[in-house]
């Protein structure tokens, strides 16, 4: 795994501070893949829980270039990061999407969508950078302890 760098050591800080990492204390970003056009794709590691027979995680989506079309809203602004909240099925490789929250270029919020258990479902073609991250979280979650009843 790469270290992170400075900048998005403080873009990250930001996500932190504006209260998006839920019931994390410390946060521990780790950028787990890069694709072909540059996106990073991190996951804070401290956000990984096994609760009602899923996975459930922050993931962020660096953005090289203006990537409004990920957030699949109309956005005035450019969309340079993406903060997301899902859950995943670790047997059937099926994520949900909770919560999106879009970023500009400086990190600060252009908007929150809130999806619940609504959200849209995917399923990651096996290689591709979003699989990565479910494999990553999925290995994580299983390595951790299970926590006594």
């Amino acid at each position: 795994m790469k270290p992170l760098s400075v900048g998005l050591a403080a873009a990250m800080s930001v996500v932190s501070a504006s209260g998006a990492l839920a019931q994390s204390s410390q946060a521990d970003w780790v950028e787990v893949t890069r694709n072909a056009v540059g996106d990073r794709f991190l996951v804070e590691r401290n956000s990984i829980e096994l609760r009602d027979g899923a996975v459930w995680y922050w993931e962020h989506r660096d953005f090289p270039q203006p990537n409004n079309a990920f957030i699949g809203v109309e956005l005035e602004r450019p969309v340079y990061g993406a903060t997301l909240y899902r859950s995943v099925d670790c047997v059937g490789g099926v994520a949900r999407l909770r919560q999106i929250i879009a970023r500009d270029q400086e990190q600060e919020v252009i908007q929150r969508l809130n999806y619940g258990d609504a959200g849209p479902l995917s399923q990651p073609q096996p290689g591709s950078s979003a699989a990565a991250v479910l494999n990553f979280v999925c290995e994580q979650a299983q390595a951790a302890p299970a926590d006594a009843p």
